[in-house]
């Protein structure tokens, strides 16, 4: 009868530290989010650069796709493109292995609202910005 409380309670700590860590990983992924989305409204060029993988691709809602290097130029004479200010509206976020995926509506300052989809790639324990999928509701 001890046995069986001891396997269940040490059942039940595995379950709870797995589902805490789970929910650590997708806070911090809807934070690495909301970040991008306000350096990208501001124009920080150096927070953009560390945040995105160099391959990054964004598809804005009107279909055009632009690179990173398109999006914030690493050489710094060249402007780089900023996006309406937005907010994310009831995110929701996956990690599976290395990988994170974020879903949300974007409220946008300006305009109609959007459809959102973020990629992301776990890289020596930070969230790189893969990919951006933009579209209209």
């Amino acid at each position: 009868m001890r046995m069986r409380r001891l396997t269940g309670l040490t059942w039940g700590l595995l379950l709870a530290c797995t589902f805490g860590l789970a929910q650590s990983g997708t806070d911090t992924l809807i934070q690495a989010t909301k970040d991008w989305l306000k350096n990208s409204s501001l124009g920080a060029r150096e927070e953009l650069n560390a945040s995105m993988d160099g391959r990054s691709l964004i598809t804005t809602p009107a279909g055009d796709v632009l690179s990173k290097e398109r999006l914030a130029p690493s050489d710094a004479s060249q402007p780089v493109q900023k996006l309406p200010t937005m907010d994310l509206d009831s995110p929701i976020a996956r990690v599976f292995g290395e990988t994170g995926v974020v879903m949300s509506r974007l409220k946008p300052s300006e305009g109609p609202a959007l459809n959102a989809t973020f990629v992301f790639v776990n890289r020596q324990g930070a969230w790189k910005l893969v990919a951006v999928q933009l579209s209209p509701r």
